[in-house]
C-alpha cells in the first residue's frame, strides 16, 4: 500500500493586511487525497516595522465544483497562530462530511498588525 504525502504551497510569504484574509488557490483532492488525511504547516511573522503579527486564523473552504461557491463547513477552522512573532505551527484535520474534490485554505489576520504568512497543505 503507498502511502505517499503531497505538499501545495498554499502562501509564500504572502503580506495579508490586519483585518483581512487571503485566499489560497484551488487545492484539487481527488488525484491526492487517497486517504483523506490533511495537515496544514504554517509560519505568521510581522510586516515591516512592526513588533508582532496579530492572530492569524487559518480555515478551509470546500466545494464540490471546482469555479463553485466554497464555503467553510462547520468547524471548518485548521489551527490558529496567537499573536507571536515569527512562530510557526503545525495542525492535522479531517474535513467534515461531506467530502468535497476542491478546497482553498483561508488564513484571516486580526485587526492588530499586517502580517507575512506562509503556508502548506499536506495530504496522504
Amino acid at each position: 500500500m503507498e502511502r505517499r504525502i503531497t505538499t501545495r504551497h498554499l502562501f509564500k510569504s504572502e503580506t495579508i493586511k490586519a483585518g483581512s484574509a487571503g485566499t489560497s488557490a484551488i487545492v484539487d483532492l481527488r488525484d491526492i487525497s487517497k486517504e483523506g488525511q490533511f495537515s496544514l504547516s504554517w509560519t505568521v511573522a510581522p510586516a515591516g516595522d512592526a513588533a508582532t503579527c496579530g492572530t492569524t486564523t487559518f480555515s478551509y473552504l470546500l466545494s464540490p465544483v471546482f469555479d463553485g461557491t466554497y464555503v467553510t463547513p462547520t468547524g471548518g477552522t485548521c489551527g490558529t497562530m496567537a499573536n507571536d512573532a515569527g512562530e510557526s505551527d503545525w495542525a492535522s484535520f479531517s474535513p467534515s462530511p461531506p467530502v468535497a474534490p476542491f478546497m482553498k485554505v483561508l488564513a484571516s489576520v486580526g485587526t492588530s498588525a499586517t502580517a507575512l504568512v506562509t503556508a502548506a497543505l499536506h495530504v496522504r
